[in-house]
């Protein structure tokens, strides 16, 4: 038999190693006092049950808290932090920006002692966040102007509404004359001015056109559908256009007179939207949104200037006669206008220039091609966007009511909605123009063993009537109630755009009309608004744009959204 190698294999030889490592621990731990580790033991489970409380609320097990079984104990070394420890928690402190002395009265019971180490870290940081007062929201008067149109409304108060949907014969006949005739039916002598009457008069609407079965707004066309059958019938879609024509003609001139303060243009792929003069401007002014390069393009051929607000690489170009300054969409020098630019003499042809320099006529159109390409796509990078939004203001607000009327792309050749012209929208009434109400339904919902009211409005909700239907809540019994939105998405730009505009307009102060002369409400008013919605509607401060989606009224009757 051979005699025992004096070698030892590697697994041997880290059983030994583990060995005396242990022998070595054990012999610490009889030395250490045992005083000493019973109060650490007891630190410990207090930093770890606070740990706990402070980030779950209860009592449960932190899984990355060590074992408190006795046979785990065993196994634990409680060893005091070294001083590369103690460095690593002060620059830790320093990127956490927290201050490294422990408040003198923390908000909660926790063991200050031991804050600083790093197990306890995030209790430090959840105690001093406890301790800073959440900051209340901004309370406000006024309901701000949002010049996106709504689809859905939808109110809940704990308390009931002082209205049903169902009306008595005096009190519908009292909210369509008060809306008809745009009178306030809380001083009329004659009207019934229930709150039931005045909340069906906020309910109602001018519209063209108005076909029971089609849904015209609102609209969309990527609906996939059969062809309407008034495609296929010339008479009907020359009727449809004739009376259209004649409506936004009598919209548009209403608008001029200043007895419209504002009406909205639904087409199949954009959205107008045209104020009168003193309305968010001086003049006239026009926005219109989604644009493309193609539209953007059509109306520059038609001479339509406009301005792009929302766009971050605007440029600002001045007007031959030098009256004033416009920020016009960058697509205006296209591929054609610099091939003019280029061949009025002033400079020499780029491929005159190219071909001299020896390069092939099928090299230069390869060139010619690729720059296309590029300019394209970057005309093109903001289609559909927000920031596509177009703004035309004064004689160019008239430029594109004039282009809208003659355009006939504007009517759908397929689908759902062939042959139907864009639908008109406003809070006044106009030739040609049905009178619709909102669809309402009411409910009442229970959460948490409490009762809630709830009120639902569909269809096309107007500034106006939002902010009509807002105050009359706030005045009735259920002054507490919260409202939320549903945005049609293509306006949600109108509201950015209008406060761009209102702040250029503010700065524009030495000039000869200045806007706070236009803003004078006795121009509106025969425009269908109260005293005080016209005084807001007609204010200069920017401020007062804003999109909202949801709003709050409170007990003392201020708002917050």
């Amino acid at each position: 038999m051979d005699p025992p190698s004096p070698w030892k294999t590697p697994k041997e030889v880290m059983r030994l190693h583990t060995m005396k490592k242990r022998k070595k621990a054990l012999q610490e731990r009889m030395k250490q006092p045992a005083s000493t580790v019973s109060e650490e033991k007891v630190v410990e489970k207090q930093v770890d049950l606070d740990f706990s409380r402070i980030l779950n609320g209860d009592k449960r097990r932190n899984p990355f808290s060590k074992s408190n079984s006795e046979q785990d104990n065993k196994k634990i070394k409680l060893d005091k932090p070294t001083p590369l420890e103690e460095s690593s928690d002060k620059t830790l402190f320093q990127i956490l920006k927290l201050p490294a002395k422990v408040p003198e009265k923390p908000s909660q019971d926790v063991d200050t002692e031991k804050l600083s180490t790093f197990s306890n870290l995030l209790q430090k940081f959840t105690a001093d966040h406890t301790v800073k007062t959440p900051v209340g929201e901004p309370k406000y008067n006024h309901l701000a102007i949002d010049w996106a149109l709504k689809t859905k409304l939808r109110v809940m108060s704990p308390k009931p509404f002082p209205w049903t949907s169902k009306l008595k014969a005096s009190e519908e006949a009292s909210g369509i004359t008060g809306f008809v005739r745009c009178l306030d039916t809380t001083s009329s002598p004659t009207l019934d001015t229930s709150p039931k009457a005045r909340f069906h008069q906020t309910c109602l609407y001018w519209q063209h056109p108005h076909l029971p079965w089609l849904n015209l707004f609102p609209r969309s066309s990527g609906k996939v559908a059969a062809t309407n059958f008034m495609a296929t019938n010339e008479e009907v879609k020359q009727a449809l256009m004739t009376e259209w024509t004649e409506s936004f003609r009598s919209l548009f001139q209403l608008l001029r007179a200043r007895h419209c303060p504002y009406f909205y243009v639904c087409a199949n792929s954009f959205t107008v939207l045209f104020r009168a003069a003193g309305v968010g401007a001086a003049e006239p002014s026009a926005l219109i949104a989604p644009t493309t390069r193609g539209l953007r393009r059509a109306m520059k051929q038609e001479d339509v200037e406009f301005t792009m607000p929302l766009r971050p690489d605007k440029k600002r170009n001045t007007s031959d006669d030098g009256a004033r300054n416009s920020s016009f969409d960058s697509c205006y020098e296209t591929m054609e206008g610099t091939e003019n630019k280029y061949c009025s003499g002033d400079e020499e042809d780029p491929d005159e220039f190219l071909s001299q320099m020896g390069l092939e006529t099928e090299e230069i159109r390869r060139i010619n091609h690729a720059q296309t390409r590029v300019t394209v796509a970057a005309e093109s990078v903001v289609d559909a966007a927000a920031a596509s939004l177009a703004a035309a203001r004064g004689a160019d607000a008239q430029a594109l009511f004039n282009w809208l009327l003659n355009c006939r792309s504007l009517v759908a050749a397929a689908g759902p909605l062939a042959a139907v012209p864009p639908t008109l929208l406003a809070p006044t009434a106009f030739h040609g123009a049905a009178l619709q109400s909102l669809k309402v339904r009411e409910n009442t919902i229970t959460c948490d063993s409490k009762k809630y009211y709830s009120i639902e409005l569909r269809g096309p909700i107007l500034p106006t009537a939002l902010h009509s239907l807002l105050r009359l809540l706030r005045s009735s019994a259920a002054a507490q109630f919260s409202a939320t939105f549903a945005h049609h998405a293509p306006t949600l730009a109108f509201s950015y755009a209008a406060r761009v505009l209102a702040e250029e307009e503010s700065t524009k102060e030495n000039e000869p009309n200045h806007f706070s002369k236009a803003f004078n409400k006795e121009n509106l008013s025969d425009c269908g608004l109260s005293e005080d919605m016209l005084k807001l509607f007609c204010s200069p401060d920017p401020s007062l744009i804003q999109s909202i989606d949801s709003v709050k009224c409170n007990e003392d009757g201020t708002y917050t959204w």
